[in-house]
């Protein structure tokens, strides 16, 4: 396992600190509901799901909490939503639209 930087870097901090509550207090919420420790997101062999979020934030240029609200302002209010449903137990993915609506 290498500690050399990745080019996706700032998108992988950026994704494990938005799920671990930490760029939006409103996401804050989310951490209980997750099926997985945002840790894993930061791991060089990354899962499917991992890979999705990061493909989803590296394409449209996100590692901001300022990129995030102005892409959800002036271009999808529903960005990322499917890329974290695979992160949620099922059984708390109607409170974790709740919560995510709240935020955008």
């Amino acid at each position: 396992q290498s500690s050399a930087v990745m080019p996706d870097d700032s998108f992988r901090w950026f994704a494990r600190y938005l799920f671990e509550g930490k760029v939006l207090s409103e996401l804050s919420g989310l951490l209980a509901m997750l099926n997985d420790e945002p840790a894993i997101i930061t791991r060089r062999r990354p899962s499917k799901k991992v890979t999705l979020l990061m493909s989803a934030l590296s394409q449209s240029g996100i590692d901001s909490s300022a990129a995030l609200q102005k892409h959800w302002a002036e271009k999808d209010n529903k960005f990322l939503f499917k890329e974290l449903k695979p992160w949620i137990k099922k059984d708390c993915l109607e409170g974790a639209k709740k919560i995510w609506i709240v935020a955008v």
